[in-house]
């Protein structure tokens, strides 16, 4: 066997072979589809990302690739010529191909699917982890990543999937659907100073037996693996569905910063919310997020309020942590939702609360926004802990801004309400 980068003239051999195996890929199901697809392979031809395998005259097996999105966008082999090491030949060529000090991606089955068997064994073998549940083409399928060297993501997946195994494994009988939300998938993770926010629901209360196992997880896996850093940073509730949508009690399984308790009821707040529908990953079983009602602007709107006066009573000083350099950036982030009605990263909110010179006190936010960047690097570094102790006055005037803008929002709505009642 010979590997060759595909031409135009291979294009009938390589359709002849992917007609063979359209039965194993979603979007290839009519002729119309097939058609589309040797419109897309051409181009990848035309731009030297389409790659195959030749065994004498025959096709023994075809892989596109994406420089520009850095994945593997489509692999498949001969059933005549599996297992004879065409589908290794085209993972070296096409892994030579992209960047490898970044994530690379592609798509397989999920592990519940036969089909899944072969192409997940294969990605695993070159080191690529399994990461977010997605839907290609109305298909079920999983992304796997392979992580650069030395990745942090990387090691904080495996502590994820691990996770997420054993949380299935103890509610195997209440179908969980399992999601990951917050910093970890808005790329602001940093170890030292994020947790790994997750949601479990399920489709029947969990029993009191899975509850106190569950309620126990984190310190178990801790035990079996005491030099992880990550099993503790995990965050989050585990209830039913119906008790999740309606707001009423349940059992509950909640792990938090200061410990883990079973509880009778579970409160989720509107940024939590908008996050969990706009850029929450789902880990396993069902995609229920259609059930779910995004928040509005009122809503939004209410927890701000709420958190500007929290920040007015408890914030008359600050402590020698690097979490209260946290206040700076939950302001940039509620200033950022009132203008935009959008949520994003709190880092990028400082940054972006920077450029529009909306911090009275700017030099105090770049300080934070150094912190948050590399909370490993300062969190024993005496002259940043002093300086986070003196925080509360910046944080106040910042504060000011943020009432003034919410006092702005009050009045545009009242002129709004004004003019459509006069109307």
């Amino acid at each position: 066997m010979q590997l060759f980068y595909a031409i135009p003239e291979d294009i009938e051999n390589w359709m002849r072979l992917v007609e063979q195996l359209r039965w194993n890929f979603p979007g290839l199901e009519t002729q119309e589809k097939l058609d589309e697809y040797k419109a897309t392979v051409l181009k990848f031809m035309g731009k030297r990302q389409a790659i195959c395998v030749k065994a004498g005259g025959e096709m023994a097996g075809v892989m596109l690739f994406s420089r520009g999105h850095n994945m593997i966008c489509f692999l498949g082999v001969s059933p005549d010529h599996r297992r004879r090491g065409a589908a290794s030949m085209l993972m070296n060529e096409a892994l030579q191909n992209l960047d490898r000090t970044k994530e690379i991606s592609v798509c397989t089955f999920r592990a519940d699917d036969e089909k899944g068997i072969a192409p997940r064994a294969l990605y695993e073998k070159y080191g690529f982890i399994e990461d977010a549940l997605v839907e290609t083409m109305g298909y079920p399928n999983q992304k796997y990543i392979l992580h650069p060297a030395g990745s942090e993501r990387c090691e904080r997946q495996k502590a994820v999937n691990k996770m997420v195994h054993e949380i299935k494994s103890i509610l195997s009988d209440c179908e969980p659907s399992i999601y990951l939300y917050g910093s970890s998938v808005l790329d602001d993770f940093r170890l030292g100073w994020s947790d790994i926010d997750i949601l479990v629901l399920t489709n029947r209360q969990i029993p009191e037996a899975q509850a106190q196992k569950l309620v126990k997880l984190r310190q178990a896996m801790l035990e079996k693996e005491p030099g992880n850093p990550y099993y503790r940073l995990f965050e989050g509730g585990m209830l039913t569905l119906d008790a999740f949508l309606s707001k009423s009690s349940d059992r509950v399984i909640y792990w938090g910063t200061s410990g883990e308790r079973i509880s009778d009821t579970y409160m989720f707040d509107s940024f939590g919310m908008a996050g969990l529908i706009e850029s929450g990953i789902l880990l396993c079983g069902c995609d229920v997020r259609s059930r779910l009602s995004a928040p509005d602007l009122s809503d939004l709107y209410a927890d701000i309020k709420h958190h500007y006066e929290t920040i007015r009573k408890y914030v008359q000083k600050t402590e020698r942590s690097l979490y209260s350099f946290g206040w700076m950036l939950d302001i940039a982030r509620c200033l950022y939702t009132l203008r935009t009605g959008k949520i994003i990263a709190k880092t990028v909110s400082a940054e972006w609360a920077l450029e529009n010179n909306l911090c009275p006190v700017p030099d105090v936010l770049k300080t934070a926004l150094q912190v948050r960047r590399a909370p490993l690097e300062y969190k024993n570094k005496k002259q940043v802990l002093d300086f986070a102790e003196s925080l509360a006055d910046p944080i106040q005037r910042f504060a000011d801004v943020l009432k003034d803008e919410m006092c702005c929002r009050l009045e545009r709505k009242s002129r709004l309400r004004y003019m459509t009642d006069n109307s």
